[in-house]
């Protein structure tokens, strides 16, 4: 689609004109501005509809919303901000900034995104000849450049640092000169931005499609290890000779990795080429799996024991690594169930190459996999996209050449037995549930009933057990032993 056709079809949007007509009617101004015109301008179709108002937008968007059968939902006192959920997209209306049009634009976050059309001259032959562009806003965009709309928006708002980052992710701009050390001095504001906030952005910016541009950018600006303390532990923290990295440099490698991965452009053959980048397509997933590279190896530093000059182990890290990074996911906004995603990744980053040794000394065993698939479930292709892109990150001398063809034969050999061998016991239902159990045994709620459950559904997962009567009997025995 050309960028005329798209200013027609946000021309034609139903809520737009009776928008118009109601400021008419309120005698109040109205713009077009912000993002929804930096996207227009790209040629890009803007997720939703900015607008500013000379007057009270909460009165305005109140009326359009019963105009339009639509939802309102407030959003800011402070400006008087809110949101028309209409069938056929999002428009957010504000309140001016400031007294005029001009020094609004002029305190917003970025020059491209301080542009304003008049609403009623959308439907000009020419939109992009009435725009107001007060801070350079459309030089900038041409050379895909940030640079902020004023002195001190990025105090006025800390959030806008994370922000830019966001913008290199989404967009592919670059920082325009001098800004890289002005985000570094704004960036320990941060800390005042509610972490809600913070982490709506970085999961924006971890779906974008330069996503390592803008982690790697971070990093060069030191904001990155304000936003996670805990990964500075790991820079100048040498590992062992299957790496050529310090801990954070792998980090950030790992994070270059799965990107290339998402993007097709990675070693991925078989079964993992077609399920990994798949399953990971979906923005937040993607977002969270990106997250996940980054923070893998949290557990790293507290757990190094140096054996000589040239090597260290790192027994269990996984295991402090995935509370960490977890932890760290909580404290940067993210929800329970993301965290949870994330930690869960982390804790299981391990296994594949666990598996790899077992399958390395003929111990590669049927019962193995199916613990890997009961505790990932759904995330297999994620946890080998992790896996693999942890192995493409490591080129120390000792790595082994063959690392990644056989991982991906291990991913073949286990989707597999997945498809094939597991699919009918995982899906076959318990023999007990924690009543009969309990009813059987005398036992009242508690963790012995939930070890005897998992003892009994492993012994008939691996086909040693396959009535009730067997399960119980399972069941009383090792619950006997473990008093005998």
């Amino acid at each position: 689609m050309t960028g005329g056709d798209l200013w027609r079809e946000i021309g034609g949007h139903p809520a737009l004109a009776v928008l118009a007509a109601l400021a008419k009617e309120l005698g109040q101004e109205l713009w077009l501005c912000g993002g929804t015109l930096r996207d227009l301008l790209l040629e890009r179709r803007p997720p939703d509809l900015d607008l500013a108002v000379d007057g009270d937008a909460m009165t305005l968007g109140r009326a359009l919303a019963e105009r339009s059968a639509s939802r309102f939902v407030p959003l800011g006192r402070e400006f008087a901000t809110c949101r028309v959920v209409t069938p056929h997209g999002e428009l957010d209306l504000a309140g001016l900034r400031a007294p005029t049009l001009a020094a609004d634009l002029a305190a917003r976050d970025f020059t491209v995104n301080a542009l304003a059309l008049p609403l009623d001259k959308l439907w000009s032959d020419n939109p992009e000849s009435h725009l107001i562009d007060p801070t350079g806003g459309r030089d900038d965009l041409a050379a895909g450049l940030l640079r902020p709309a004023g002195p001190g928006v990025l105090q006025d708002d800390p959030l806008r640092v994370l922000r830019a980052f966001r913008f290199i992710s989404t967009h592919g701009f670059a920082l325009a000169p001098g800004l890289e050390q002005r985000l570094a001095g704004a960036a320990p504001g941060l800390f005042r931005v509610a972490a809600e906030r913070i982490g709506a952005e970085w999961l924006r910016l971890m779906a974008g499609p330069q996503a390592v541009r803008a982690v790697e950018a971070m990093e060069d600006c030191r904001v990155l290890t304000r936003l996670a303390p805990e990964l500075a532990a790991g820079r100048g923290l040498d590992q062992n000779p299957y790496h050529h990295l310090d801990v954070l440099g792998h980090s950030l490698a790992c994070v270059r990795a799965a990107g290339l991965l998402l993007a097709g452009r990675g070693p991925l053959t078989g079964a993992l080429a077609e399920e990994g980048p798949a399953y990971l397509q979906e923005p937040r997933r993607r977002a969270l799996f990106m997250t996940a590279a980054l923070l893998h190896d949290l557990g790293k530093p507290p757990t190094r024991q140096a054996k000589d000059e040239q090597w260290a182990t790192f027994y269990r890290h996984e295991i402090l690594g995935a509370k960490l990074a977890s932890a760290r996911c909580r404290a940067m906004g993210l929800s329970k169930a993301d965290a949870a995603w994330v930690g869960g990744l982390v804790a299981e980053h391990m296994r594949p190459f666990h598996l790899l040794g077992a399958q390395g000394r003929g111990q590669l065993t049927r019962r193995g996999v199916r613990r890997m698939l009961a505790a990932l479930g759904p995330e297999l292709p994620a946890l080998f996209m992790l896996a693999m892109a942890d192995t493409i990150a490591g080129r120390g001398p000792l790595r082994p050449p063959e690392a990644e063809s056989r991982l991906l034969a291990l991913y073949q050999e286990v989707a597999r037995l997945r498809d094939k061998e597991l699919a009918a016991a995982l899906a076959a239902p318990p023999l007990l549930d924690g009543k009969d159990l309990m009813q059987a045994l005398g036992l009242p709620t508690g963790k012995e009933v939930g070890r005897l459950l998992n003892l009994v559904r492993e012994a008939q997962l691996d086909g040693e057990i396959s009535s009730k009567d067997q399960a119980l009997a399972l069941a009383r025995e090792v619950h006997l032993q473990s008093f005998s």
